[in-house]
C-alpha cells in the first residue's frame, strides 16, 4: 500500500494521468531550457532560476535548495496538503477514483490476479508459434509480412489456434476459473447460454502492455479471409482502448530522445517501423485519438507525425485530430503515402530514408485539413467554399494563438479566392483580442552554478547518475552491491535499483525514480543526479573503471579490518587464529597486486 493506506496502483494511475509540467506551471512561471523546464524555485528566494522540471521524468529538483520530488512531492510541499489529500485531489481531477482502503485491497488483488492471467495467456500464444504443428502457419504468414524472428520476440507475437476451447482449457488446466478467463476478456460466453468458448481463434497475436510493461491485453489479426480481420481485447479492469497506444513501452525511450512521435493505426504499421529503425513509433488500437491519448503524447513528446493510409478512411481519421490537437502544445504533421501503400509496405518498399524525405516535406495538421477542404470544394459556389471550411474556422476560433489565426485565415483566402475581409466578417471573432506582440524578446537569464548535493566519491556519484540514466547493462547491475557504497543515500539507492530489475536485467528507471523520489533517504539525490546533465566519452568504460575503483577500496577495508584483527591476535596470544589471518592478509595482498590501482578520474564536475 502506498502512503495513507491508498494502493500504489492507484497511486500510479493518477501519477501516469497527470503531467508535472503542468502542475507546476499553476504556481512557477516556467521557460524551456533543452529538454527541461526551469524557473525560481517556489520554496526559498533566488534571483537566478536553478529550479528545474523533467517532463519526461516527471520530477523536480532545485540546485539551489535542493528539495526535489515529484508531482505528489510537490503539492504537499507547495499547498501544505497531506500526501493522501494531495492524491485524492489530483484523482478527482484526472478521473481516477481513490477508493478507501478496504475496497481497495480487493481491487488490487483482483488486478494482480488478472495481470497474471494476461501473462500467462502471452505466453501460450508465444509457446503456440514455436510449436511445429500449432505455428508452422503464422510462422510463414509472419515470414511474408517480412517480420524477422527477433522482433517476433521483442513484441511478444504469438498464435491463437483454430480450436473453439484451446486456451480456456489450457489457463484453467494454470488455475485460473472461467470467470477471470470472461473478466479478462479471453473467451466469449456462448449464444445458448451453455459455456464458452476462446475469443481468438485461428489469428496472429499481438500482447498489449503498458508503460508499466505489464500485459494488459490483446490483439488479433486473422489467418486466412475470415471476418473481422483484426480483434482486440475489450475494455477490462486494465485495459482502456482510448487511453492506450500499442508499442508506446517500446517507444518511449526513442520519443523522449527525438521529441517525436509517429501515430499509426495498425499492429503491423508500428511493427514494421520499429524494425527498420524508427523506434518511435506506436499504433491505435482500432479507435480515433482520444484526449487521453494525447495527454499521454505531452508527456514525452512535442512533435506528432500522423502516418494513415491514403484513402478516405484515412484522411477522415488525420481530420479527426484536428480539434483533438488544438492547443496541446504539440507540432503535428501528416504524411501522405503513395496510392497503394500502407505504411507496412512502404517502409519495406522503399526503406527509412524514402520516410525521412516523406517526414521533411509534410504539411501541418491544419494545412493537411485547409487543402483538404479547398480540394472538395474546389468546384462549388462562392458560399458553398466558405461553407466548407467552416469546421476548421470554428476550431481556428478555438486556438489561443491570435498570430497563428490570422496566418491562417489569409492562407484560407488565398486558396478560396475569397477576400480575406469576407472571412473576417464571417468570423469576427477570429481576430477579437488580439494583443499585438511588442517585439521585444526576453533576454535568457545565465544558468545557475549547480550546487552539488553529493558529497561521497566521484565513482559512487557516476554510478548512481549512471543508473539513474539506465545507462548500466545487465552485466553492470550484476555488479551493483550496497555494501560497496560507503553513503547513506547510495546505498539505499543501490538497494531500490536492485529491487526494480526488469525481465532484461536491466534496471526500470521509471520504477526506480517512482519509489525513490519518495524515499526520505536518497529522495534528493535521486532527483539531484536525475537532472544533471553529464558527458563521459566513453560511458562503459566510465562504468567499468568505476566498479573495479569500488572493489579495490573494498578490498583496501577488508585488508584493514584483517590486519587490525591480526594485531589483536598476535597482543593476545592467540597464535593459531594470527596464523589463519596472516594467510588471509598475504592472499589478499597478492590478489591486490594484480588488481590495477590506478584512480577512476571522473568526467563529473566537483
Amino acid at each position: 500500500m502506498g502512503r495513507g493506506l491508498i494502493a500504489d496502483d492507484i497511486i500510479s494511475q493518477i501519477r501516469d494521468r497527470v503531467d508535472i509540467a503542468d502542475i507546476v506551471g499553476h504556481h512557477v512561471a516556467l521557460t524551456k531550457a533543452g529538454q527541461n523546464l526551469k524557473g525560481l524555485c517556489p520554496f526559498h528566494h533566488e534571483k537566478s532560476p536553478s529550479f528545474t522540471v523533467s517532463p519526461s521524468r516527471q520530477i523536480f529538483h532545485c540546485f539551489g535548495c535542493g528539495a526535489g520530488g515529484n508531482v505528489f512531492t510537490f503539492l504537499t510541499r507547495i499547498t501544505g496538503a497531506s500526501f493522501p489529500e494531495v492524491v485524492r485531489d489530483l484523482g478527482r481531477k484526472v478521473g481516477v477514483e481513490v477508493p478507501e482502503s478496504s475496497t481497495h485491497a480487493k481491487q488490487s488483488a483482483h488486478a494482480n490476479r488478472l495481470e497474471q492471467l494476461n501473462q500467462a495467456a502471452a505466453a501460450w500464444f508465444q509457446r503456440n508459434l514455436l510449436d511445429d504443428r500449432a505455428g508452422g502457419g503464422a510462422r510463414d504468414y509472419l515470414a511474408g509480412r517480412g517480420i524477422e524472428p527477433e522482433t517476433i520476440s521483442r513484441f511478444g507475437i504469438g498464435v491463437a489456434p483454430a480450436e473453439w476451447d484451446a486456451l480456456l482449457k489450457a489457463l484453467t488446466q494454470q488455475g485460473f476459473t472461467q470467470q477471470e478467463l470472461l473478466v479478462a476478456g479471453l473467451i466469449t460466453a456462448r449464444e445458448s447460454g451453455s459455456g464458452y468458448f476462446d475469443k481468438f481463434r485461428g489469428r496472429v497475436m499481438f500482447t498489449i502492455t503498458d508503460l508499466r510493461k505489464r500485459v494488459v491485453g490483446f490483439g488479433g489479426r486473422v489467418l486466412g479471409d475470415g471476418l473481422p480481420k483484426y480483434l482486440n481485447s475489450p475494455d477490462t479492469p486494465l485495459f482502456k482502448k482510448g487511453q492506450t497506444l500499442f508499442a508506446f513501452d517500446q517507444a518511449r525511450e526513442a520519443i523522449g530522445r527525438t521529441k517525436t512521435v509517429v501515430v499509426v493505426e495498425g499492429y503491423f504499421d508500428a511493427i514494421a517501423l520499429h524494425q527498420a529503425g524508427l523506434t518511435h513509433t506506436v499504433a491505435t488500437l482500432g479507435t480515433a485519438l482520444t484526449p487521453e491519448h494525447i495527454h499521454t503524447i505531452r508527456r514525452f513528446a512535442s512533435h506528432v507525425v500522423l502516418l494513415f493510409d491514403p484513402d478516405a478512411a484515412g484522411v477522415r481519421a488525420a481530420l479527426r485530430g484536428l480539434d483533438l490537437f488544438v492547443n496541446s502544445g504539440l507540432g503535428v504533421k501528416v504524411i501522405t503515402l503513395p496510392a497503394g501503400d500502407d505504411p507496412d509496405t512502404f517502409i519495406r518498399k522503399a526503406g527509412p530514408e524514402a520516410f525521412a524525405g516523406l517526414e521533411a516535406g509534410a504539411p501541418s495538421l491544419l494545412d493537411y485539413a485547409l487543402e483538404h477542404s479547398v480540394k472538395q470544394a474546389a468546384a462549388g459556389s462562392l458560399e458553398g467554399r466558405i461553407r466548407s471550411v467552416d469546421e476548421i474556422l470554428r476550431i481556428l476560433q478555438k486556438s489561443e494563438h491570435p498570430i497563428e489565426r490570422e496566418e491562417r485565415l489569409r492562407v484560407v483566402a488565398e486558396r478560396l479566392g475569397i477576400s480575406q475581409q469576407r472571412l473576417i466578417e464571417r468570423y469576427p471573432a477570429l481576430l477579437s483580442g488580439t494583443k499585438r506582440d511588442s517585439g521585444h524578446q526576453p533576454v535568457a537569464p545565465r544558468p545557475p552554478a549547480a550546487v552539488p548535493l553529493f558529497k561521497g566519491s566521484p565513482e559512487e556519484r557516476d554510478l548512481a547518475l549512471l543508473l539513474l540514466q539506465g545507462k548500466l547493462t545487465a552485466a553492470d547491475v550484476r555488479r551493483l552491491r550496497p555494501d560497496a557504497f560507503t553513503v547513506a543515500a547510495c546505498r539505499k539507492l543501490v538497494e531500490l535499483a536492485l529491487a526494480n530489475v526488469e525481465r532484461d536485467g536491466r534496471v526500470g528507471v521509471r520504477a526506480l525514480l517512482d519509489v525513490a523520489v519518495d524515499d526520505p533517504d536518497c529522495g534528493a539525490l535521486a532527483t539531484e543526479l536525475s537532472l544533471r546533465e553529464e558527458h563521459f566519452d566513453d560511458v562503459a568504460a566510465h562504468i567499468k573503471a568505476c566498479f573495479d575503483r569500488l572493489d579495490l577500496k573494498g578490498a583496501e577495508q577488508v585488508l584493514r579490518e584483517l590486519i587490525a584483527r591480526l594485531k589483536v591476535a598476535e597482543r593476545e596470544g592467540r597464535w593459531d587464529d594470527a596464523r589463519q589471518l596472516n594467510v588471509q592478509v598475504n592472499e589478499l595482498r597478492m590478489r591486490k597486486a594484480g588488481t590495477p590501482t590506478a584512480g577512476v578520474v571522473s568526467l563529473v564536475k566537483e
